[in-house]
């Protein structure tokens, strides 16, 4: 084990940095005086050794982001380090208590170095940032439509049904839903177009409707037309193109060339719901479908759309098939706009995130970091990048039939256990389907067996 050993000698320092092996052969001690330690060897042991330890995807290259991330923002939270570190809150934990041991991150919290780790992995430039100030990094913003839509977006937020963990939903934050509109509008993808939402319980669709209201942007026309533009489907499976052929939205059909058209897929009745109520008096031409993305999109929905936003399930089988009903949905011919919301993941999951985005006929035309926050979602660290791709001209989906395989997250961990350490006694405790707790809440109710604590800390799982 590496430890961090400060000397203040009684006199004049005379000691260099040395390096020891310790009693048992496998631990270490790093003996140092600022300003004189040889930091080469030493740094690139200590970060094989954490990564060694965690299990790192990432390895050392990981690490050293980790570390980058807590230099430069120090003393800084765990979920701030996860963020800029692209890694889920768990591995940060594990990675800092690693390096604690190592005497590289402090003991106490919020995390920071110790003196020897910045003498070690120096060069973070604390307080340094390139970040604008205005945008926060996300490349738009408009202080104009964020005071004005803040406060009702926040009521609609208020009003969203309860965020359903099964199907991967976490309710993005309102500055978020902003955003996206703005980005949406800067890339001309939102006037005049025909817009695709699959899956929406972030209500992107009512920031959308709330935006063109602001601006008087929705479609103009005849009032008999108006009325009709404001008409709201709900279809089913089956009967969702009958209700279509009949007419339901023959009066906003008018609109289509002039003004916005907006299709809004999901599978979770609670969302449209909430859709219809929010949307009712916005004089958009909205459609709103209960339909099952594992089936392949209604007839009447393929081929018709300039533009598609999705944020899919935590999993690459998700982003595959929603990028797929996606690229099915949109117009034939290049040029046509995806807005993919994904988040890191390990590199081997990012590299077949990116493989199969070539491999559907998309070209990416922009990536921003970090620039979806939502609210609560803890091990993810809250954030997600946004795609912004655009069809080349022989796109095509790589899933056109019905899919019955695992989508969700839990559909991938069903079997999966983690541990968690309590924080008073170091315990470690097996949490999951098949053990004696099957959810975290579970063993904190029973407390420690051990010590009787209840608070715990997740630890790493070897694969994730």
């Amino acid at each position: 084990m590496w430890e961090d050993t400060l000397r203040s000698a009684a006199g004049p320092a005379t000691q260099t940095g040395r390096r020891h092996g310790g009693p048992r052969g496998s631990a270490h001690r790093i003996f140092w005086e600022p300003g004189t330690i040889t930091i080469a060897s030493t740094a690139d042991t200590i970060l094989a050794e954490v990564a060694a330890a965690t299990g790192l995807a990432e390895g050392p290259a990981g690490v050293r982001d980790v570390i980058l991330a807590i230099s430069r923002t120090e003393p800084v939270a765990v979920r701030a380090v996860s963020q800029l570190a692209e890694l889920p809150v768990p591995i940060v934990t594990a990675i800092c208590n690693e390096l604690r041991k190592r005497g590289v991150v402090d003991r106490s919290r919020p995390v920071r170095l110790t003196e020897a780790g910045r003498e070690v992995f120096g060069g973070g430039q604390p307080g340094l940032t390139a970040r604008c100030p205005e945008c926060g990094g996300r490349g738009v913003s408009s202080p104009e439509v964020a005071a004005r839509l803040t406060a009702e977006l926040s009521e609609a937020a208020e009003a969203a049904p309860e965020a359903k963990p099964e199907l991967d939903q976490t309710h993005c934050t309102v500055d978020t839903k902003i955003a996206r509109v703005l980005a949406l509008h800067e890339s001309g993808a939102l006037a005049g177009t025909r817009i695709l939402l699959l899956g929406d319980d972030d209500l992107v669709s009512v920031a959308i409707a709330r935006c063109t209201g602001l601006h008087g942007t929705a479609g103009r026309g005849s009032a008999a037309t108006r009325e009709g533009a404001v008409a709201l489907q709900k279809a089913g499976d089956d009967d969702a193109a009958a209700l279509h052929a009949a007419g339901g939205l023959a009066g906003a059909a008018g609109l289509a060339g002039r003004g916005r058209q907006l299709t809004v897929v999901d599978t979770d009745q609670d969302v449209l719901d909430c859709i219809a109520a929010q949307t009712a008096d916005s004089g958009l031409d909205l459609r709103l479908v209960r339909h099952d993305l594992r089936q392949p999109l209604p007839a009447d929905l393929v081929g018709g759309f300039d533009v598609a936003c999705t944020d899919p399930p935590y999993t690459v089988a998700g982003a595959e098939l929603f990028l797929s009903r996606a690229v099915a949905a949109l117009a034939p011919g290049g040029g046509q706009h995806v807005f993919f919301s994904f988040g890191a993941r390990r590199p081997d999951d990012m590299l077949r995130t990116q493989q199969l985005i070539a491999g559907l006929g998309l070209v990416l035309r922009g990536l921003t970091p970090n620039f979806n926050e939502y609210v609560g979602a803890g091990v993810l660290a809250g954030t997600s990048h946004l795609y912004h791709l655009r069809t080349a001209a022989g796109a095509g989906p790589l899933i056109t039939g019905a899919y019955d395989g695992p989508l969700y997250t839990a559909d991938h961990r069903a079997a999966v256990t983690r541990p968690y350490q309590c924080a008073n006694c170091r315990a470690v405790h097996p949490v999951g389907p098949g053990a004696r707790w099957p959810k975290i809440a579970s063993l904190q109710a029973d407390g420690c067996p051990e010590c009787g604590g209840t608070v715990f800390r997740p630890m790493p799982l070897k694969q994730r």
